[in-house]
């Protein structure tokens, strides 16, 4: 029936309001993750922006208004549709030169002249001049001087009619030439989401319909609803594919056809939309993601048929408006969850960037402090060692200087001015004579302490850089970075050119030059002296034999240490500093990590709970339960019937009953559902929220996965072989080692979270405590009988996982639930924690093989850098297994099977709570 169309609408309204809603508390989480959160560094300003622009792109969109937009090949067939339509003759069929008409609902019936939307032009129209059925051609006419692309006024319908319910409205735009459409639906579509019907009352298109179907169909890239209104043109309702883009080729193929037979007419409308390219001959309507794509109707709706009657009709062209409207709820609801998801992604990476930047700041810190005191240590050392080296290398020079005093002075009569005073000769040739001294010190000294620089300064030099990166606070003071630099450089001045510009070479020659100025030479006196040859070869052989070797090495040497000291000093005072604002910056990253742990990403979890679950159901609907198959502390298990293609299916339907609840839940739906496809791991196919659920006062979390046979419980009671128990063991390690390798943490590895399917093959399920390692919080989680000692202390990793499959392994090598003897003598799970704690574990029974005992001990080490690699239990474990068949085949049975028959379908199986200890 028609009066289906006001409920499509009032459908996509609804969903409208909820991703409205849902984007208003995006929002609103966003503005408070930016007054609360300093982030940036890891989220990234742009991809912050990215954000924000595309849900302001998505809140336009939503506020888009759906009406039912009516195109045909003339003013007749658009006004025999809509007359159809509405069961009564509101336009007349023989005009033309139409303006803009728009037809809503309202309590009475009227007609008037509008500017835009807003503005009623006051004018007397010919429909008030008395009662009217058919709107007046003179009212309906625009006038010669209206231009459609300049200010033309739009005729306004109001009818009480019960297709127009649900602000359902129905535009006409007027006919015009293709080339003027575009602009002219401009002026008038703005934030409206059309429903395109295109009327036909003649047998075939002409070229100047198909030209403007083509332009159309560029403007609006959705399906449109061909509509066949021809006496003569008997088509089925079909649900076909548009392609635009063989329009071209389609002409040519009719043009080609009318030339080889001009005789054979085209026939019907269908066959020539199929040939044109705009439909396709054959589609199956049930394949839902057909019939969401951009798929078309061709309805037969002929004249003397009634259309309000024909339901074969009224349902296609209900089903036409219901998949348009729904694919556009879809594309809504995808990009909002698409948001969700990417948000939260950067949540959870910056969680792990903040979790290693709180793990290496200390380790970086201590890493500079250690190596720059091993080489404040070893110049120390070298300035101490090198000191009688360093005197037989001045006496060795100094005798070579000595006894080369011609050459030295040869160099000097170079670069010397014979005009020059002899005490400044003297200066000079002091000068020069130092000058190859150094010389041959300094070279010695760069290569004692080159390999320092290589070994030394490369590591730590990059190191203080990353800690000094983010410390603004550093500027204008001297950095550790610095200091570290005035130790090599002020010891042994390794960044200069050459080694006669060290700087310890220059304070060297400070202090000889003073030393020197106390010396009293015997041509120092008042009377003339010739600077001659013989006059400078004395001054060089008196200056060398003033000077004393040891003395100067011992100055070289103190001189370096108290330049050593004083830059270790300079930068012990600078990693001071350093740490302190460091520690206030991690103290402030710390906090911020716990803020997206607990709070943010949770609740964004949730919004993605929330846009993803609507893409569900507006996808595949609720799902229909058949029988309740479980029940435990935190939900219920059902089976149902087929669901977005997944058979057999169940979901577990659960009520948070407060926010906390709400993003634990939120927190394992987005970790469960973006876990990739694994045949050892139970994926999660889909969620719907039942909002009428109890009332509509809680809301219940629909979460739907494959239906499994049984849990690992019920099959160890049932009775399973050991070679079975063995395979599924191996099932479990392969589930827990992917798990590990998405950087994930499961923390509650049990037998009632192994599933097994039809041919006793397991996969792991109930990812409500499955965590990253970095959004970790050390909170204790888990079931007691399975706990690793150190989950009680706060601090853990992934090897609570080796902790809890050795427990289950010994299940699986026991072959029943009974709890171990060792366990099942406490009284509370404080009993049974302390006692783990001191190193209880349970029992090695009688039948248990040495392989399968030494594994199960590995595993569950209180240490947890004793516990094994899961890279070397699997392989173990699979030793163990093809030793179990081998034996099979010997007819040797290690292990019996101990069947309880007690019990034959998990919905039979006793329930336990999650807290309670003797939970297995």
């Amino acid at each position: 029936m028609l009066s289906e169309i006001p409920k499509e609408f009032k459908w996509y309204l609804k969903h409208c309001q909820s991703l409205r809603r849902i984007i208003q508390e995006t929002q609103s989480s966003l503005n408070d993750i930016n007054h609360v959160l300093q982030i940036g560094i890891f989220l990234g300003d742009i991809c912050e922006q990215t954000f924000t622009d595309a849900l302001e792109q998505l809140a336009v969109k939503i506020e888009r208004e759906p009406l039912l937009l009516i195109f045909g090949q003339s003013c007749h067939a658009k006004a025999l549709f809509v007359n159809i339509l509405l069961g009564q003759n509101i336009l007349p069929t023989a005009s033309s030169q139409w303006r803009h008409v728009t037809i809503k609902y309202g309590p009475t019936k009227s007609i008037h002249l509008t500017l835009g939307n807003e503005i009623e032009i006051v004018e007397n129209l010919k429909a008030h001049e008395g009662f009217w059925d058919c709107i007046p051609e003179e009212d309906l006419r625009r006038g010669d001087n209206e231009s459609l692309l300049d200010h033309c006024p739009s005729l306004e319908v109001i009818l009480k009619h019960n297709v127009l319910k649900e602000n359902v409205k129905i535009l006409i735009p007027p006919d015009c030439s293709p080339n003027e459409l575009g602009e002219v639906l401009e002026k008038v579509m703005e934030n409206i989401l059309p429903v395109i019907v295109y009327a036909v009352s003649e047998n075939q298109l002409s070229d100047l319909n198909i030209q403007e179907i083509r332009n159309l169909k560029t403007i609006y890239e959705i399906p449109f609803l061909f509509v066949s209104l021809a006496d003569n043109c008997n088509l089925e309702a079909k649900i076909s594919s548009m392609s635009t883009e063989s329009l071209t080729e389609s002409e040519k193929h009719v043009v080609e056809s009318c030339n080889q037979a001009s005789d054979i007419k085209l026939g019907c409308l269908r066959d020539q939309l199929i040939r044109l390219g705009y439909i396709n001959s054959e589609l199956d309507s049930d394949k839902t993601d057909e019939l969401l794509s951009k798929k078309s109707f061709c309805l037969d709706c002929s004249l003397d048929n009634d259309f309000m009657s024909d339901k074969l009709i009224n349902d296609k062209f209900n089903l036409f408006i219901r998949n348009i409207l729904k694919s556009t709820v879809l594309k809504l609801a995808g990009c909002l969850s698409q948001i969700h998801s990417d948000y939260l992604r950067k949540f959870i990476l910056c969680a792990f960037d903040m979790a290693r930047e709180i793990q290496i700041t200390p380790r970086r810190i201590l890493y500079a402090q250690d190596i720059e005191y091993k080489l404040y240590k070893t110049l120390m050392k070298i300035a101490c060692e090198q000191q009688e080296e360093i005197t037989a290398i001045i006496q060795s020079t100094l005798q070579e200087i000595k006894s080369n005093v011609a050459e030295v002075l040869e160099e000097y009569s170079s670069t010397s001015s014979t005009q020059t005073s002899p005490k400044v000769v003297t200066m000079e040739i002091q000068q020069l004579v130092l000058k190859r001294l150094s010389t041959s010190v300094a070279n010695r000294i760069v290569k004692s302490v080159g390999c320092l620089q290589e070994s030394f300064t490369g590591t730590l030099k990059r190191c203080l850089e990353s800690l000094e990166r983010n410390c603004h606070e550093l500027e204008g003071n001297l950095s550790a970075s610095d200091a570290v630099k005035q130790i090599v450089s002020a010891a042994y001045n390794i960044e200069l050119k050459t080694p006669t510009s060290f700087s310890v070479v220059h304070t060297f020659v400070d202090r000889l030059r003073a030393l020197l100025n106390t010396f009293t030479s015997p041509w120092s006196s008042n009377s003339q002296v010739h600077c001659n040859l013989q006059w400078q070869l004395q001054v060089v052989t008196n200056m060398i034999d003033s000077l004393s070797a040891s003395k100067l090495a011992k100055t070289i040497s103190l001189q370096f240490q108290e330049h050593v000291k004083s830059s270790h000093e300079s930068f012990q005072s600078a990693m001071r500093s350093l740490e302190n604002q460091l520690s206030g910056q991690l103290e402030h990253t710390e906090e911020q990590r716990i803020a997206i742990r607990k709070r943010h990403a949770p609740r964004f979890a949730r919004l993605a709970l929330e846009s993803t679950s609507l893409c569900d159901l507006v996808r595949w609907g609720m799902p229909k339960q058949i029988k309740e198959i479980g029940r435990g502390q935190y939900g219920v298990v059902s089976s149902c019937e087929p669901w977005g293609n997944i058979n057999p299916c169940a979901f577990k339907s659960v009520v948070p009953p407060d926010d906390r609840h709400w993003n634990d839940l939120a927190m394992e739906f987005y970790y469960t559902r973006t876990i990739l496809e694994h045949p050892r791991i139970v994926k999660l196919r889909g969620s719907v929220i039942d909002y009428s659920y109890g009332g509509g006062s809680s809301p219940a979390v629909l979460l739907i996965m494959e239906r499994m046979i049984r849990d690992l419980y019920c099959g160890l009671r049932n009775g399973l072989s050991w070679q079975t128990r063995l395979r599924i063991a191996i099932d479990v390690i392969e589930g827990i080692r992917y798990l590990h390798s998405q950087g994930l943490v499961h923390r509650d590895i049990k037998l009632k979270n192994v599933l097994l399917d039809n041919e006793d093959r397991a996969k792991l399920t109930d990812f409500g405590f499955c965590i990253p390692e970095a959004m970790m919080s050390g909170s204790i989680v888990g079931t007691p009988v399975h706990m690793a000692p150190e989950l009680l202390s706060g601090r853990y990793d992934s090897s609570v996982d080796v902790y809890a499959f050795g427990i289950l392994f010994w299940y699986i090598c026991a072959g029943q639930v009974k709890l171990p003897t060792h366990f099942d003598q406490f009284q509370n799970k404080e009993q049974l924690w302390n006692s783990v704690r001191k190193g209880i574990r349970p029992e090695c029974l009688s039948y248990f093989n040495r392989a399968c005992w030494n594994l199960m001990e590995q595993c569950w080490a209180a240490e947890p850098s004793d516990r094994p690699l899961l890279g070397y239990v699997q392989p173990q474990l699979e030793q163990i297994y093809k030793n179990a068949i081998l034996e099979s085949n010997q007819g040797k049975s290690i292990y019996h099977t101990k069947p309880i028959l007690f019990y034959q379908y998990p919905e039979e199986c006793p329930q336990h709570s999650y807290l309670d200890y003797r939970e297995y």
